[in-house]
């Protein structure tokens, strides 16, 4: 195949149209609907001083995390650890997660997340008993 060939899609992130999320209401770009996305389900997350995304498991996507800007904050399980810019952390589906902005930075935290495979609605609570959702 030639690059002539080749089939592509591309987007500025910073330049595509910002939403909420449904639970959350944490802003992010749905890179999914962007560039038409099939067998992963990625979006970049915005996350202003004070903000945290819903503590949650998955029921069959692993994930990854990538802070493009940070520091990043990321609570997993029962642990909260400070995330680099630049590092990148795979979840498996059934560990609890959650990014969060608690710092005193007064700089959004970006974050890439890429879910696979491509299942909406696959948040559940961290526990069976918990009322939290994703």
């Amino acid at each position: 195949m030639t690059a002539e060939d080749a089939e592509y899609e591309a987007v500025v992130v910073d330049d595509a149209e910002r939403e909420p999320s449904a639970v959350s209401g944490t802003m992010h770009v749905d890179l999914v609907s962007e560039l038409g996305c099939t067998e992963m389900r990625p979006k970049v997350w915005y996350l202003s001083p004070g903000d945290e995304m819903s503590f949650h498991r998955q029921d069959v996507q692993e994930e990854l995390y990538y802070v493009v800007r940070g520091p990043g904050r990321l609570r997993v399980g029962d642990e909260v650890r400070d995330v680099e810019e630049g590092t990148a952390i795979r979840v498996p589906p059934e560990t609890p997660r959650q990014i969060l902005n608690d710092t005193d930075d007064e700089h959004d935290h970006v974050w890439l997340v890429v879910g696979a495979p491509p299942v909406e609605d696959d948040g559940l609570p961290p526990t069976d008993d918990s009322d939290a959702s994703a």
